[in-house]
């Protein structure tokens, strides 16, 4: 998938995770992935492919085809925390959806991880589904 570079968040396979992580254009932290928003953006943008990253609007995490052939919202492992606040309701929503009311609770964020380590502890912690999913690679 292509983009121009006008995109308000990017999905990243974290492959550590078994799960992507999404990070917002706003968020300037330090992601699992070891690089900021902009960095990445530099990867996800300017019409390059890159495989295992993608950039996307905010609205398509609520979306049933939100990488659906990859497992949908549930992959998610990590997401910068001013789009869990920002969309608090709507994201509650999805993760009912998915059969998962407490999905929410078990996606990291920045205030908690920043770096694959810490991420996997979380995860592992919270018993989130993708680490029971297929392998993404």
């Amino acid at each position: 998938m292509t983009a121009c570079g006008c995109f308000e968040c990017i999905a990243m396979v974290i492959p550590e995770a078994n799960g992507v992580m999404i990070v917002s254009r706003e968020d300037t932290s330090m992601t699992p992935a070891g690089m900021t928003f902009s960095t990445l953006a530099g990867m996800a943008g300017g019409g390059l492919q890159t495989p295992g990253i993608m950039g996307h609007g905010k609205f398509y995490i609520l979306s049933p085809k939100f990488i659906s052939s990859d497992g949908g919202f549930k992959r998610v492992v990590w997401m910068s925390s001013i789009l869990k606040e920002q969309m608090a309701e709507q994201l509650k929503l999805v993760a009912e959806r998915e059969g998962d009311p407490d999905l929410i609770d078990k996606i990291c964020d920045e205030r908690v991880a920043t770096d694959v380590e810490g991420l996997v502890n979380y995860v592992t912690e919270k018993n989130h589904p993708a680490l029971t999913m297929p392998s993404l690679l």
